[in-house]
């Protein structure tokens, strides 16, 4: 039985928890019915035949332990090996998402251009001036890749539960996990926000509009409201957040069916998309400010990230890291920025530019998710810029950073911070020296909440949320039955009409 157990563990079968589970059942049986037999035969040995059964049931055990510890080095030595469980590229793939957002909404206050002066081309018969103006103009766009990637890195525990033949994740602890992962940091900012600036300056004229501000941010609902949408006195930035939250509501749900029937979940997402934008949104061109970012209209951006993860898991199983696959990766990652470019530089160009996101949204998410897998496949150096310490610090903090980065800028510069006088402001009359003093500011401020938000509220309150647990209530007897003492004659005795009398809180009545 030793040998058995040693070679089965060590097949590439018994890798599958199921597999081992089902192994450990039938050693166990074994154990036990030897033990039963040893007991009918002579019962002297019935200690020798539980000391077998309890050596049986330990070496099981850790084999089990073995192959586990066995399994996840021989992957992490293994450079051949594609992790689907964690990707380290996507921490900087969300950092660099983010800080492109932050530029776009920092450069609409500070106006500085990014054009750098390139003499030596100039020599060479090239343009001497290198303009990326195109980067903060769109920055934007990058909103679609945060989007895409909560999409693309919620599914993947499910891609490997269902191609491992697992069950998928629990629904109750996947709304657990996105409380805690959006709520702590969203409530703060926003009553902290509410209660320190928006109200002691007067921006509200009354009770009922700082009611009709307040209320839908907190539940994730301004999206339903033009006032708070396009508006609101908190913080313009957090519509985003309402977003992803109404989609974690269906997303279990979408997960399971997309699991079980992958295309037509697809396909169904897709249509409600497209619906939606063409349909709707379109049609009604003088409300596509509002329309342009609602729920259904990312359904094709939310499908794109499913499909992506569900592949690449897929992918993963069957494909190992070679020259040739990080070689096409490269390939694919140069043509996927080369082709973000060109939409950067034409989406600004469009007036109103929610016609053209409408438009474009589905193609501009395979584009991000072309750019995602291909720097997941590339070579290793190209993802270790990707994957260091720094990008894995700025992505963790980039959810803080999101939150406060906008509210940041646009409140320095109302309340003249680095002072400036007169009627307009410095950016506009060109004081360069006051748009780099305000831009290291604004940095300086953003990383600073970011950071304390992140150790102080977000970390915390998260761990205290992941460890709650509702208190249980013991199950109780569906029918309680009562005994009652008869006397020979039938009748009820004394004691048990003064027991009663006493429970039920009247008179004994005595016989």
């Amino acid at each position: 039985m030793r040998k058995a157990c040693f070679f089965y563990y060590n097949t590439h079968a018994c890798e599958k928890e199921d597999t081992r589970r089902f192994f450990r059942e039938i050693v166990l049986s074994a154990a036990v019915f030897i033990h039963k037999k040893e007991e009918e035969k002579t019962p002297k040995n019935t200690t020798k035949s539980y000391l077998f059964c309890k050596t049986v049931l330990w070496y099981t055990i850790r084999m089990e332990k073995i192959t586990d510890t066995t399994a996840r080095k021989s992957n992490a030595a293994d450079h051949t090996f594609i992790d689907t469980k964690h990707i380290d590229v996507l921490d900087g793939v969300r950092a660099l998402a983010v800080f492109g957002v932050l530029w776009f909404h920092f450069w609409q206050q500070n106006w500085i251009m990014p054009y750098i002066d390139l003499p030596f081309l100039s020599r060479i018969g090239l343009p001497g001036t290198l303009n990326l103006l195109f980067l903060p103009r769109a920055g934007f766009l990058f909103v679609d890749w945060l989007l895409f990637l909560s999409a693309f890195c919620l599914f993947l525990p499910y891609a490997r539960a269902a191609l491992a033949h697992e069950s998928l994740p629990e629904t109750k602890l996947f709304y657990k996990k996105r409380i805690a992962r959006i709520v702590p940091s969203y409530f703060v900012a926003v009553l902290l926000i509410f209660f320190l600036v928006s109200v002691p300056s007067h921006a509200y004229r009354s009770v009922s509009e700082a009611l009709g501000d307040l209320v839908p941010t907190l539940t994730f609902t301004q999206t339903f409201f033009s006032d708070t949408l396009l508006a609101t006195k908190i913080n313009g930035v957090l519509w985003t957040a309402a977003v992803e939250m109404q989609f974690y509501l269906f997303f279990p749900f979408l997960a399971k069916a997309f699991t079980k029937k992958p295309v037509w979940t697809y396909l169904g997402m897709l249509i409600v998309s497209v619906l939606y934008l063409r349909g709707f949104a379109l049609a009604h061109p003088d409300d596509i400010r509002l329309t342009v970012n609602q729920l259904p209209a990312f359904f094709g951006v939310f499908a794109n990230g499913m499909a992506v993860a569900f592949l690449f898991v897929l992918a993963g199983k069957f494909l190992k890291r070679s020259p040739q696959l990080s070689a096409l990766a490269l390939v694919g990652l140069v043509a996927g920025v080369v082709l973000l470019v060109a939409m950067m530089k034409t989406a600004p160009d469009s007036r109103p530019v929610q016609i053209w996101q409408a438009r474009n949204r589905f193609s501009l998410s395979l584009v991000f998710a072309l750019i995602t897998v291909s720097a997941a496949l590339t070579f290793s150096g190209i993802r270790w810029l990707f994957s260091n310490k720094l990008m894995r610090f700025l992505s963790l903090i980039s959810f803080n950073v999101y939150i406060w980065h906008q509210w940041i800028a646009v409140q320095l510069k109302e309340w003249r911070i680095p002072f400036w006088s007169g009627e307009k402001p410095p950016n506009m009359t060109g004081d360069v020296g006051w748009q780099w003093a305000y831009t290291a500011l604004i940095f300086a401020a953003t990383f600073a909440l970011a950071i304390a938000g992140t150790y102080l509220v977000e970390h915390p309150l998260a761990k205290r949320i992941m460890a709650w647990h509702p208190p249980k209530r013991e199950p109780g007897p569906l029918i309680s039955l009562e005994v009652i003492d008869e006397g020979e004659d039938g009748a009820k005795t004394p004691d048990t009409e003064s027991t009663k009398g006493e429970q039920t809180g009247e008179e004994p009545i005595h016989t």
